[in-house]
């Protein structure tokens, strides 16, 4: 295997540069170096980086490159530098949240999937930004995170620190959050691999809650198979996590290169009122058929209403962050922005029987679902109608409507948070304006491996994911 040439060395999947360094003929002291020189270069710009801790990951790099030289090796992800978006715990290193209510928080224990992160080798350059409290828009404190593609575009809701991170090749792969959509619509709008799991099967212990029953943790990558790579260091049963699942991972590598020859996709019928850009439609239809040329067989289905999804979603969430943030509502209420005290406070306000009923109608949605995929094995669809919006802005035009931003953007995703299903967002194109289109791909419950296997399948018959922005 011979060394990368350096300009591309930033841009090289988790699995190839976890190659070279197994070889040695890169020392991850050598590659987090690089990283760090380039997060301060371009972090200014992008926004990306809400902390950087640059003595510890050369040390940690350092201390990996040493044991490697003795015959050592912690694990898959040896001495590859990775980032975590900060509502995330790690212990010692400040946790913000992008809220003032943290902006000075030190954790004193890792998330469980920091330490399993760590427990597979990997160093972490730093903490990511994020709307405030991953649930509302862009704290005044803390600065909007800029998409590497267009510096004047968004990245798309929550996760938008690791997005860009990732795109930009400032990290080789981060840890997201996704409680409506916020690790797949930061990877769609990035150009990238985000994979929100099956609920459960990553542990939250240790994560600041958006919303307890929807929040899923999930890694954002260049490749499907370094998310597969990524998800097999973080998955499995936690004690720390009451709600997460008890089933033993699976290999999620096991079978990603076996193809799709005869799964049934279903294709959501798109209703005539459901505004899309022309782009993304086509896009995904292009998509679709490079799954269909893959063996795949297509069959149309017709899936709940988007809006009632978004409806429960909604109260679900905004009542379970408010349960969450009683005591910090109570004392310091003014530490919050005007947007999330708003919803905090709807959230409280909402009689305890409407919330009942959301989780029932939720029950009600999971259960039309999973009569979908009685008949199909697979559902691809849109991650969002349009592709990254600019910065600062409530209203977005596309496919000749006018609709408020967060409306649009929680379209496609949120069912699978209802649900808990695994869903990815995958790289399907670009517009006339060289930004990132994308697809999304979901499953039934527990079948993540089937979901990163149509994923690859595309992959392997497209080179999307190869692209690279100009800025970087």
């Amino acid at each position: 295997m011979s060394r990368p040439a350096d300009a591309d060395l930033p841009f090289l999947s988790i699995v190839e540069l976890a190659r070279h360094i197994a070889s040695r003929e890169i020392s991850s002291a050598e590659v987090t170096a690089l990283m760090l020189d380039r997060i301060a270069a371009l972090n200014p710009s992008l926004n990306a980086f809400i902390t950087v801790v640059a003595d510890t990951a050369l040390a940690r790099a350092k201390s990996l490159d040493a044991l490697l030289a003795s015959g050592g090796r912690v694990g898959p992800l040896h001495g590859v530098p990775i980032a975590v978006k900060d509502n995330i715990a790690t212990a010692g290193i400040r946790t913000t949240g992008a809220s003032k209510i943290f902006a000075d928080w030190i954790p004193q224990q890792d998330a469980t999937v920091v330490q399993r992160l760590h427990d597979a080798g990997a160093v972490l350059l730093g903490k990511l930004n994020l709307y405030e409290l991953a649930f509302g828009g862009v704290h005044a404190d803390f600065g909007e995170t800029r998409n590497p593609w267009d510096l004047a575009r968004a990245c798309g809701a929550s996760s938008s620190g690791p997005a860009a991170a990732v795109a930009a090749g400032l990290a080789f792969g981060s840890l997201g959050t996704d409680t409506g959509g916020s690790i797949r619509l930061p990877a769609a709008a990035c150009g990238l691999v985000g994979l929100k799991p099956t609920y459960g099967i990553v542990s939250r212990a240790g994560v600041l809650a958006a919303g307890y029953s929807l929040d899923h943790i999930g890694p954002l990558t260049r490749t499907v198979t370094d998310c597969a790579l990524m998800l097999q260091t973080l998955a499995g049963p936690d004690p720390r996590d009451p709600a997460g699942s008890q089933r033993a991972a699976p290999n999620f590598l096991d079978g990603i290169e076996d193809g799709i020859d005869g799964l049934r996709i279903g294709v959501p019928r798109v209703q005539p009122s459901e505004a899309i850009e022309p782009e993304v439609q086509q896009a995904c239809a292009m998509a679709i058929q490079t799954l269909e040329r893959a063996g795949a067989r297509l069959i149309d289905v017709t899936l709940p209403d988007h809006l009632l999804s978004r409806e429960v979603m909604w109260a679900i969430a905004a009542t379970e962050l408010a349960e969450a943030h009683r005591d910090h509502l109570r004392n310091t209420p003014e530490a919050y922005s005007e947007r999330v005290r708003d919803s905090i406070l709807q959230g409280a306000l909402l009689p305890a029987t409407e919330y009942v009923h959301a989780q029932r109608v939720r029950q009600k949605i999971a259960l039309a679902y999973a009569r979908v995929m009685d008949d199909v094995d697979l559902l691809a669809m849109p991650v969002m109608p349009f592709p990254a919006w600019p910065v600062g802005a409530d209203e977005v035009s596309f496919g000749g409507s006018t609709e408020n931003l967060m409306a649009a953007l929680t379209r496609y995703c949120p069912p699978f948070n209802m649900t808990g299903q695994p869903a990815i967002a995958i790289p399907a194109g670009f517009d006339a304006h060289d930004l990132p289109l994308s697809i999304q791909i979901a499953g039934r419950l527990h079948e993540d491996r089937l979901v990163l296997r149509a994923a690859r399948a595309h992959e392997r018959a497209t080179d999307w994911h190869r692209r690279r922005p100009a800025f970087c």
